[in-house]
């Protein structure tokens, strides 16, 4: 697999989902600093993966990404990357570190299209409940495309689990009122 195969594909997939990725992130990181970082991670690591195994067997590019951005805001925030006060380059993963993101990438994840089984229906969806109530957005999004418990919204959102649980079921039924479903 030559170079330029390779860096065509990770522009393709950067174009694709840095706006999901950088969602993702934001959602999870206390500064915009810290973000920026994890993201330049979830990138390098992906491209890094690339040009190690090369990319016909991702079938899912999305979430494989994504996955990456999971395991990339657990191990930023947990201390598990940081050795002396310095984080560690993704080049410096030991075998025990590669092997726990690749089990973390390995598993199925429930995603927004998964569960819509139209992609160009649930898209709308996902774009109506965006545009409306900022806070339903981001328990949708919390919810469905970073595979959050209802619970774990309501903490990370500072709100009632009674409150995460009435916005998700009354915007379920307005959209599947809205979209005939």
């Amino acid at each position: 697999m030559e170079n330029i195969d390779i860096d065509s594909f990770f522009d393709a997939v950067y174009a694709e989902t840095f706006n999901a990725v950088s969602r993702y992130v934001v959602s999870h990181a206390a500064r915009f600093q810290d973000a920026e970082d994890i993201v330049q991670n979830v990138y390098t690591r992906f491209y890094k993966r690339l040009k190690d195994k090369g990319f016909d067997d991702i079938d899912n590019t999305e979430a494989f990404v994504i996955n990456i951005a999971k395991f990339e805001c657990r191990s930023f925030f947990s201390g598990f990357m940081k050795r002396k006060d310095k984080v560690m380059n993704m080049s410096d993963f030991d075998e025990e570190q590669t092997a726990s993101l690749e089990a973390e990438l390995s598993r199925d994840q429930k995603r927004l299209e998964d569960v819509m089984s139209d992609k160009i229906l649930a898209k709308q969806i996902f774009d109506d409940i965006m545009s409306q109530d900022e806070t339903v957005g981001k328990i949708f999004y919390m919810h469905f495309v970073c595979d959050m418990k209802l619970d774990e919204i309501a903490k990370k959102l500072d709100i009632k689990l009674s409150t995460v649980k009435t916005k998700l079921y009354r915007t379920l039924e307005k959209q599947k009122k809205k979209f005939d479903i």
